[in-house]
């Protein structure tokens, strides 16, 4: 407890492996000293942290990067005292000071369930966890849950903590506070449940904050909004701030230090201008080239840390020669497509007031083949509602979509029994969440054939060998097709998620929001896969995603959403060399580059971000000054560019 506090570690750059740096004598609130964790697999010891060293200045950032399995986690669950059951400090010290002042205190000498530790975790140490549906208990109150901090750390009761929590929600930025306590999660946006966790990190005023992955499911404004959060109550709160992320474009506008791991050792760490400008180790210098930029070239490819190999099945070469020479022809034709739910207008069980809510409002587009179409806006701007339509998940209120083949023209809203199951055999999916969408009671052959089961592909050994081939084809053995889902990181899970969508060789793949649950190296390799693959196969995608850097990379098209309208539509070339809507260019000011010429702007980000249509300019807003509305309609700016705009409202008008 009194021992003295070894030399500051993790200063300057290119730091060796395991081996604390001398560096300048000032407050660290935590250094980690030639920390090895290690966890207990059947008697036998796997060492997940090896000899990692660094520090945490007081009330600075510091950003613990590298690719998922790298040790990051388990980092924050040792500093905090939350280390799983099967895991334990084999070796080294994590010492703690708050106040320069202070005997520092070496946490890895403390049992998990001390006193000391429990006064320290969540009173002096809290952390923001990346899913806050989640972490947050989906049966009590948003105000319970942040009080309970207060009444375990505080001493105080329910009704003296309740002032000082709606003080914290209007703190985090809730639009009213006083209603939000009483509020349960599922009741909040996903941005305002991450608010919420925000708060009760912070309630005590915390000494560290850990945030792990903070950001990784919100979209990009809303990203850029609780970021400018975190700089904002850091600022006021004096804290330090540890963020565990794979997103080098939040490191770059977020951290002071950065510390970079790979497989459980520290492989460089420094200032961040030291870390972006004058990588020295070979991995981060990889790390930094597989980051998709708004800044590369076009036809630039991704510098993945590891290449997939793969072949292209014989039984598919017939079938994309026939698609390679189609190309460029229209797949599928979207026309005034609309959908609104009905929501309760009032509270209580028994309330008939209800309210409708237009998801999707009248948005025509087509899609060509051959070509990724690209779809991004804000969280509930009806991407993913407009793609259910499409693959007859959700039926729409009214429009129209049409698929074009050798065989005609196919109405697919009026697709019904055995047609549609032979429609569905043309249009397949890749989900978000490679883990929950891929049984975790079925080996891969199973899940593999069962699509080939259910439209009576071959028999069972055709379909052995056909699901053989379809690993080959994402770059996975075959003798990885007994094994279950939990034994495959998490890019694996989605190249298999990618071969189930393949396998009954669809003309069209959805891709909702695939690479976003993935670390930046992976995202890198299964980009690049996609890019492949549409190529060889003559693929067409409609691919969703909130990472505009993403989309600028894989799309040839481009539409904009925003509250169920299509705002612009564009090549990528010309929506991000000269967007015309006011909301297309808040996204694109709202993207963190990887990049520390290019930081974000946290105030305008918090006062100007076009979350409401009525401050845009004239020819965009549908409000007149008289407080009607007024029609709106796509208008063509020349050929391969749409803007969404007033009735009557020329491209003259526009350029004047």
């Amino acid at each position: 407890m009194g021992a003295k506090m070894p030399p500051a570690a993790g200063t300057g750059k290119a730091t060796p492996v395991g081996k604390p740096v001398s560096g300048v004598a000032s407050h660290d609130i935590i250094r980690v000293d030639n920390l090895h964790v290690a966890i207990d697999l059947k008697g036998t010891d796997l060492e997940v942290l090896r000899g990692a060293s660094f520090r945490i200045p007081a009330g600075k950032t510091v950003a613990l990067v590298g690719e998922s399995g790298s040790g990051k986690s388990i980092m924050s669950q040792a500093i905090l005292g939350i280390l799983p059951n099967v895991a334990r400090i084999t070796g080294g010290s994590i010492w703690y000071r708050e106040n320069q002042t202070d005997t520092p205190v070496d946490l890895a000498s403390l049992p998990d369930n001390s006193p000391e530790r429990v006064k320290l975790r969540g009173g002096k140490i809290s952390i923001i966890f990346q899913e806050p549906m989640t972490s947050l208990s989906p049966l009590h109150t948003i105000g319970n849950q942040i009080a309970e901090a207060l009444q375990l750390h505080r001493g105080l009761a329910k009704s003296e903590a309740q002032p000082t929590v709606i003080a914290m929600l209007d703190m985090v930025g809730f639009p009213n506070p006083d209603a939000a306590w009483s509020m349960y999660p599922m009741e909040l946006s996903g941005g305002l449940r991450q608010r919420a966790m925000i708060a009760m990190a912070l309630i005590c005023h915390p000494a560290l904050l850990i945030a792990d992955e903070p950001t990784t499911a919100l979209d990009v404004s809303m990203q850029a909004k609780i970021l400018g959060l975190l700089n904002d109550l850091q600022d006021k709160l004096g804290m330090a701030v540890l963020l565990i992320t794979h997103d080098l474009g939040v490191v770059a506008n977020m951290a002071d230090e950065v510390v970079v791991m790979y497989h459980g050792q520290i492989m460089e760490s420094g200032p961040v201008e030291d870390i972006f400008n004058d990588a020295q180790h070979p991995y981060l210098k990889a790390l930094l080239h597989a980051v998709p930029s708004l800044d590369m070239g076009y036809d630039e490819k991704l510098q993945s840390l590891r290449d997939i190999d793969h072949e292209i099945p014989t039984s598919m070469r017939d079938v994309v020669q026939q698609r390679q020479g189609e190309a460029g022809s229209v797949l599928l034709s979207v026309k005034n497509l609309q959908k609104s739910f009905t929501a309760k207008k009032s509270k209580g069980w028994f309330s008939n007031t209800t309210s409708s809510v237009k998801a999707v409002d009248n948005i025509s587009f087509d899609i060509m083949r051959g070509e990724c179409f690209g779809l991004v806006g804000e969280s509930g701007c009806g991407k993913t509602t407009t793609l259910k339509m499409l693959v007859r998940a959700l039926k729409p209120d009214s429009g129209s979509v049409d698929w074009y083949d050798s065989d005609g023209t196919t109405d697919l809203l009026s697709l019904e029994g055995a047609d549609l199951k032979a429609m569905r055999r043309k249009i397949q999916m890749v989900f978000q969440d490679p883990f929950s969408s891929l049984s975790p009671r079925s080996t891969v052959l199973a899940t593999l054939k069962e699509p080939m089961e259910v439209h009576g592909m071959g028999s069972g050994r055709d379909q052995a060998e056909y699901a053989a081939e379809l690993m080959r084809l994402v770059g996975l053995q075959p003798t990885y097709l007994g094994r279950y889902p939990h034994s495959f990181s998490g890019g694996q899970r989605q190249r298999i998620g990618i071969a189930r969508a393949l396998a009954l060789r669809p003309e069209l793949l959805v891709c909702d929001e695939p690479v976003s649950a993935l670390d930046v190296s992976v995202q890198a390799q299964v980009l690049n896969l996609l890019k492949q693959l549409q190529t060889e196969l003559g693929l067409t995608y409609i691919f969703i995603s909130h990472n505009l850097a993403v989309i600028r990379y894989i799309a040839d098209r481009i539409g904009v959403m925003f509250q169920g309208q299509m705002v612009e539509l564009a090549t990528r070339e010309a929506l991000f060399e000269n967007p015309v809507h006011p909301y297309t260019r808040a996204l694109l000011d709202v993207v963190p580059h990887a990049d520390l010429d290019h930081p974000l702007d946290f105030d305008r980000i918090n006062k100007d971000m076009a979350a409401e249509g009525r401050q845009w300019p004239a020819p965009f807003a549908a409000e007149l000054s008289d407080g009607s509305t007024s029609e709106m309609e796509m208008i063509s700016l020349h050929k391969d560019h749409q803007v969404l705009v007033r009735r009557g409202t020329s491209p003259e008008d526009l350029n004047s």
